[in-house]
C-alpha cells in the first residue's frame, strides 16, 4: 500500500485524492466525447457534468454519514469538514450523480437514453482508475484469504483478497462487453438507453458477487448496504431494459397466447359439466 503518493513541503498528497481527480478528468472527457457524437450541444453537456459532480460530492458524504453515524456523534461540525473526518461513499456518489443527470437531462430536453449510453461508455474506464487509487490507499480491504495472490494491507497482519484488483478486471471485461453491445446497437439501430441499461445490469450483478469478498461492518438485515444498493440498481436497470430493449413487445404476444389458452381450457372445462335439467 502507498497511501501518500508524495509530499509537497509539509503537505502530503494522498494517492486516492490524486486518482479521484484523474478519474474525474477521464470521465469528463469520455462522457463529453460520447454524448457529443450524438450532436448534443456543449452547454447542456457541461451543465450535466457540473451538477452531477456537485451532487455526487454531497450524496457521497451524506451516505457515508448515514452509514457511520458513530464517527460524528461527538460533533456535528465533523459532518461538514471532510478534511478533518474523511469519508465518502462510492455508491452514494454514483446513485446521486446518475439521478441528478437524469433530472437535468429532462430539464434541458436531452434524451435520457443518450445520457445512459454515454455513462456506459465512460464509467468502466473511470471506475477502473479509481480502483487503482483505492488499492494504493488501502482503506477498503478484502476478506482474509490463503490464496497465493492475497495481499497485505497496511494495519492488517493477515493476507486479504485484492478486492480492487478483482473489480478492476471486472470493469475491464464489462467495458469490452459494453463496446460490443454498442456496436450491435448501431448496426441494428436499437433505441437510445439500451447500452446504458445493459451496463448497469452487468455492473450490479458482478459487483454484487464481488462484494461478498469485501470486508464491511455495515449490514441491513443479512446483506451489506452496498449489496442492497446494487439490488436496487439491478431492479431499476432490468425494468428499463424490459421497456427500452423491446422486452415488453416481445413478451406481449406470449402473454396473449397464454391468456387465450387459459380461456379455451376454462371454456372446455365448463362445457363438460352436465347442465341442470330445467324441465
Amino acid at each position: 500500500m502507498h497511501p501518500i503518493l508524495f509530499d509537497v513541503g509539509p503537505m502530503p498528497i494522498f494517492s486516492l485524492s490524486v486518482f479521484i481527480v484523474i478519474a474525474w478528468l477521464l470521465f469528463s472527457f469520455l462522457f463529453w466525447k460520447s454524448i457529443r457524437s450524438w450532436a448534443v450541444p456543449e452547454e447542456p453537456v457541461f451543465d450535466l457534468m457540473f451538477y452531477a459532480t456537485f451532487a455526487s460530492l454531497i450524496t457521497a458524504r451524506v451516505a457515508y454519514i448515514l452509514m457511520y453515524p458513530e464517527q460524528f456523534k461527538n460533533s456535528v461540525l465533523l459532518m461538514v469538514t471532510p478534511w478533518v473526518a474523511p469519508g465518502l461513499s462510492f455508491y452514494g456518489a454514483l446513485v446521486g450523480g446518475v439521478c441528478v443527470m437524469v433530472v437535468v437531462a429532462r430539464i434541458k430536453k436531452i434524451r435520457v437514453g443518450m445520457v445512459l449510453d454515454a455513462l456506459a461508455l465512460s464509467l468502466p474506464a473511470t471506475l477502473a482508475v479509481g480502483e487503482i487509487g483505492s488499492l494504493l490507499d488501502g482503506s477498503t480491504v478484502g476478506n482474509t484469504t490463503t490464496l497465493p495472490w492475497g495481499v497485505l494491507y497496511a494495519g492488517h497482519l493477515d493476507r486479504r483478497h485484492p478486492i480492487q484488483l478483482y473489480e478492476f478486471i471486472a470493469l475491464f471485461v464489462i467495458m469490452l462487453v459494453v463496446l460490443s453491445i454498442q456496436k450491435i446497437a448501431k448496426e441494428k439501430k436499437l433505441p437510445y438507453g439500451v447500452v446504458g441499461t445493459w451496463f448497469f445490469v452487468l455492473f450490479s450483478i458482478v459487483m454484487f458477487f464481488l462484494d461478498a469478498l469485501r470486508e464491511t461492518g455495515v449490514y441491513w438485515f443479512t446483506l451489506s448496504v452496498n449489496r442492497w444498493v446494487l439490488l436496487a440498481i439491478f431492479a431499476e436497470a432490468t425494468g428499463a431494459l424490459y421497456v427500452r430493449g423491446g422486452g415488453r413487445e416481445a413478451l406481449r404476444p406470449v402473454g396473449v397466447k397464454i391468456k387465450n389458452r387459459l380461456d379455451a381450457a376454462v371454456h372446455t372445462f365448463y362445457a363438460r359439466i352436465p347442465k341442470r335439467n330445467t324441465r
